[in-house]
């Protein structure tokens, strides 16, 4: 894209005619020639700014890769500029978002052209944070040798950047207790259509001729069928809390509770289960389960824009149709536990025998970090006095809780999952 250089009309340059007229009057009134001889240099400046219109041309190409990046990830910004004519000093910068941090080459530098040069700059940007960033935006001031005035230009080439929560891998799988007749990669204790050795069994009527074990028929002199184990996968839900989030724009609970649920998303969809998402605030918003790469996907950008508003209303989570909150689904709910209406949904889960892993993000981390730590040590401790008296009822239930008070969001929930009874074997 050709770049169009345009003056600059500053206060600047008031300065400059305002000076030349002080000059002026000053050495009328003096009637001496020396005031005139001081600002004639300016004179012959001004003028050759106003009367040589020579603009440099140049053409600016801007790359930005990836537009998909994860939280931490570099994006790479390519910048290639070529002269079509000489090019004087020229400064040319890219607007790179505040939350952004560049660890690698710089987004301004000053450089000088030849006609017909090209050359290519290069940076990195890391998002520390979620969100959809406008990147592409350039400027450039030249600074003619003579000229009082710098010419710039602007150039939009808006590209958004998605920058998804950061997926944290889990170090062993955690299998749920029902599964569906789909395929997947949980290995069923009844024979069937798999690719798991099972045994073998005398041949019936209705038995495929290519599951015959030859070895074992001629041995015996009767026909004998070869037995697999069926393949099977299980429906996940994850219900994410997003009635209250505590701490800053850099630090809060929310983000870590969003990081939680993409990991368990990422993971669970790996092994092939089909995934849900439900958003649990004044009006829940629900992704139905599916499987495959573009559920992930689904579920990230719905992650993307997951934010806290404020509502009086209670969200009625019975009015969830079955599809989205299928019977047998292995349910994960995140929460924070600051208010007091998600307890209404998780006795209705539990009132209708979903089988469920409450995952407490602790706002005691986030408050540690806070200013008044003082006063915040004392909030984290009645906020754990106050969880233990609510998560009795829940915890005598046989139902897992999780309490997670790091930057980890899954850090402990294996070790805590792998203790109960409920989760050792796959039906």
């Amino acid at each position: 894209m050709i770049m169009a250089m345009q003056r600059r009309n500053s206060a600047q340059n008031y300065y400059y005619f305002g000076l030349l007229l002080a000059g002026v009057v000053f050495s009328a009134v003096a009637r001496r020639l020396e005031p005139l001889l001081v600002v004639l240099p300016l004179v012959i400046a001004l003028l050759h700014s106003r009367l040589i219109q020579d603009k440099p041309i140049f053409s600016l190409r801007c790359q930005m890769t990836p537009l998909r990046a994860f939280e931490g990830d570099r994006v790479t910004v390519q910048v290639t500029i070529r002269a079509e004519t000489a090019v004087p000093p020229m400064e040319i910068w890219h607007l790179v978002p505040p939350e952004a941090v560049c660890p690698g080459g710089r987004h301004r530098v000053l450089l000088v052209l030849q006609e017909g040069e090209e050359r290519t700059l290069q940076h990195e940007v890391i998002f520390p944070r979620r969100g959809k960033y406008v990147l592409g935006r350039l400027y450039s001031r030249v600074h003619p040798g003579t000229d009082l005035q710098p010419l710039l230009a602007e150039y939009h080439y808006d590209q958004v950047c998605h920058v998804y929560p950061r997926v944290v891998p889990l170090p062993h799988h955690l299998p749920p207790i029902h599964t569906h007749g789909s395929f997947g990669n949980y290995v069923s204790r009844t024979a069937g259509d798999g690719l798991e050795f099972a045994g073998i069994r005398p041949y019936s009527t209705g038995d495929r001729i290519r599951r015959v074990h030859w070895r074992a028929s001629l041995t015996r002199q009767q026909l004998y069928v070869t037995e697999y184990y069926c393949e099977r996968n299980a429906d996940v839900v994850i219900l994410l809390d997003t009635l209250v989030s505590l701490g800053t724009l850099q630090a809060n609970t929310l983000d870590v509770a969003v990081r939680a649920a993409a990991s368990l998303a990422a993971h669970y969809l790996y092994h092939k289960d089909r995934v849900g998402l439900i958003h649990y605030g004044g009006v829940c918003t629900w992704l139905p389960p599916a499987t495959g790469q573009l559920q992930l996907y689904r579920i990230l950008d719905a992650l993307l824009g997951t934010q806290t508003l404020f509502s009086y209303l209670t969200a009625d989570i019975a009015r969830i149709p079955p599809r989205v909150l299928p019977p047998g689904a292995l349910i994960f709910v995140i929460t924070t536990m600051l208010d007091t209406r998600i307890d209404v949904a998780l006795h209705d889960l539990l009132a209708r025998g979903f089988q469920f892993v409450l995952l407490i993000i602790s706002p005691a981390h986030v408050m540690t970090m806070s200013r008044h730590q003082r006063h915040s040590e004392a909030t984290a401790r009645l906020w754990r006095l106050e969880m233990d008296l609510r998560l009795r009822e829940l915890r005598r239930s046989g139902m897992p809780v999780v309490m997670q008070d790091s930057d980890d969001p899954l850090a402990g929930l294996y070790s805590v999952l792998s203790r109960g009874r409920r989760w050792r074997r796959t039906r």
